[in-house]
């Protein structure tokens, strides 16, 4: 990210590896949707189910 400008990236990018889950509550600017709060909340080391289908366990991507 040092040869990007910062304006280009909002900070969430760092948390970004695989087995991570971000719950993220707010505006969303792409969609129309403008509020005047936001929170982000990274998720290390948790499971996520689609459908009632693990796609990741304990942080571990499942294939």
């Amino acid at each position: 990210m040092a040869l990007h400008d910062k304006r280009d990236f909002n900070g969430t990018e760092l948390g970004a590896i695989a087995g991570n889950f971000l719950y993220s509550t707010g505006a969303n600017e792409v969609a129309g949707r403008y509020t005047r709060g936001h929170f982000d909340l990274p998720l290390r080391h948790c499971t996520v189910e689609l459908d009632a289908v693990a796609v990741v366990r304990e942080g571990q991507v499942l294939a």
